[in-house]
């Protein structure tokens, strides 16, 4: 454990991100290396809340780099599983199509944003279908995704988007927020062959339950787009306590520099120490191990870190 904890926070360094455009804060996004096309995709994970945020488990065909601008939207294919922090019960499926979309938002009977459930998508030639902790919710028909034909990346990503009537109004004082993955888990479209899914059609591939980074499997983005606020930055991606974890947050925000000088440092432990010895205001930066609290073991590991640095 120690060596994952300190190849999770040793990388909390400074941030030295170069933007594309001019975004106000840094997001986080990981995709695979491979791609896929059909089978189940399925995510355990908790969203986060707040107005303009939107946490998402999502497949993509990721062709801007080897495609002309004048075919960007002829080459569009993507399937949605995405939160808005604004509602706390909800869940929104959509698909991406060449030069449209169709999208569903569904009702939920808990808060995504503070408990963690199964969301599943299964992609065949013939329908898609949404699932909610093994709970079909949602589908579309092969009429309306038959256009859904290139292979896809599988993407995680925590942004703030601009655009208010779907997920209100942002203020950047919410930051730092966070979306917990526990597992994903992709199964291959074997119909006829199968041991899981809709009518035994799907073969479980593989799991990742993010013990570490695997970096044969995933890739950090570092990147952002003209609708997102945020710069997706590769140290806004962590891996800690099985949980592959995403951040929204400042461009210079640092986890476990309390008293925010841009140092991690003895001073931020006196800063900590005093919170908890005084009742004082437990801030989010303070949760050094990202389990909710507050308390002596974020001071262990920040000083594991000071004095391993």
């Amino acid at each position: 454990m120690i060596s994952q904890y300190k190849l999770s926070f040793l990388l909390l360094s400074i941030h030295f991100s170069s933007f594309l455009f001019s975004q106000e804060c840094l997001g986080g996004e990981l995709r695979t290396v491979d791609t896929f096309i059909y089978g189940r995709f399925e995510v355990n994970m908790k969203s986060a809340e707040g107005n303009g945020y939107v946490s998402s488990f999502f497949t993509y065909h990721d062709h801007w780099a080897d495609s002309d601008p004048e075919d960007w939207d002829a080459l569009t294919n993507e399937i949605d599983i995405e939160f808005t922090g604004n509602l706390n019960n909800s869940v929104q499926f959509t698909t991406h199509h060449p030069y449209w979309s169709q999208t569903q938002i569904v009702p939920i009977n808990f808060n995504p944003h503070s408990e963690f459930h199964d969301y599943a998508v299964e992609w065949t030639p013939n329908s898609i279908r949404w699932f909610v902790d093994d709970i079909e919710v949602y589908s579309q028909a092969q009429a309306v995704i038959n256009d859904l034909i290139f292979p896809q990346k599988i993407m995680m990503n925590l942004w703030s988007a601009i655009w208010e009537d779907w997920v209100g109004f942002w203020n950047p004082d919410t930051m730092p927020v966070m979306a917990y993955y526990d597992f994903v888990k992709y199964y291959e479209y074997t119909p006829g062959d199968g041991s899981y899914g809709s009518n035994n059609d799907f073969t479980l591939s593989w799991v990742d339950e993010f013990d570490i980074f695997d970096d044969t499997r995933w890739e950090e983005a570092n990147h952002g787009f003209n609708s997102n606020y945020c710069q997706f930055d590769p140290l806004n991606v962590l891996f800690h306590d099985g949980k592959m974890i995403l951040i929204a947050s400042e461009v210079d925000y640092m986890l476990g520099d309390v008293n925010h000088d841009s140092i991690i440092n003895v001073l931020d432990i006196i800063v900590i120490v005093d919170m908890l010895i005084l009742n004082g205001e437990i801030i989010n930066v303070a949760d050094y191990n990202q389990d909710s609290e507050v308390n002596v073991l974020d001071i262990v590991q920040i000083v594991y870190v000071i004095l391993n640095d």
